[in-house]
Parts: structure tokens; C-alpha cells; sequence
């Protein structure tokens, strides 16, 4: 599936299956043509829609959707490759707990950082 197909599929909530890499590959292909905000409001949008679908209201957390694009971009700016050779350039975004060096558990698991953007209480985000 290439970028576009992938981010149609993402916004009409028909991806069979949404892991931590299709997260990464939807923020690295929607922000090679919109801004960070764009990008956030895209990922927020179809994080909650599929969240509904899958009877799952709670499961969006809006600090680690903004944490994450915020690390992708940074890292993808002036990048002009694939997805794969991005991720081999930054392995470090394969690890789901990366925002742990941002985070404390205290504050990212905190009611208040689920339901809107706290900054980081360690290392600041890009």
C-alpha cells in the first residue's frame, strides 16, 4: 500500500489493524504536506475515530499523540526518503517507550495528559 492509499485508509478508518510502525508511517507520510498542527489533527481525528468504532471512547491519549508527531517531524525535516530508510536513519521511533525520556510515568499516564498536551517533565520534545 503506498502513502496515499494508506492515509485514505486511515481517515475512512479502514485499516485492518493500526500497531505503533502504522502510526510512525501515517504522521511520516501526512506531514510530507502539511505542518505539524495539520499533522496532529489528522492523527487526533482518526486515533478517535477508530477508537469509537472499536468501542474503545478511552483509549486516545491526546499528550502521546502530540509527543509522537512532534518526534517524527522533527526527525523527518528535509528528509526526502522512504519510510523504511527513515526508520533505519531513526530507529530510536521503533520503541514504543521512547517518551518515557520525556515523561515520567506520574505525569504521562496523568488524567490531565490524556485529555489535553502537557509538556515534558524530563528531556524537552523537539
Amino acid at each position: 500500500m503506498d502513502d496515499d492509499e494508506l492515509l485514505e485508509r486511515f481517515a475512512a478508518n479502514t485499516l485492518p489493524a493500526f500497531p505503533h510502525e502504522e502510526h510512525l508511517r501515517v504522521v511520516f507520510a501526512k506531514s510530507a504536506h502539511a505542518g505539524v498542527e495539520q499533522t496532529i489533527t489528522f492523527l487526533r481525528d482518526g486515533i478517535q475515530s477508530w477508537a469509537i468504532a472499536a468501542d474503545m471512547v478511552g483509549a486516545y491519549h491526546e499528550t502521546r499523540t502530540v509527543a509522537w508527531v512532534r518526534r517524527v517531524v522533527a526527525a523527518r525535516a528535509d528528509f526526502t526518503g522512504t519510510f523504511d530508510e527513515f526508520l533505519d536513519l531513526h530507529p530510536e521511533l521503533r520503541r514504543r517507550d521512547l517518551l518515557d525520556e520525556h515523561y515520567s510515568p506520574e505525569l504521562l499516564n496523568s488524567p490531565a495528559a490524556r485529555e489535553g498536551f502537557v509538556e515534558p517533565d524530563r528531556d524537552p520534545l523537539p
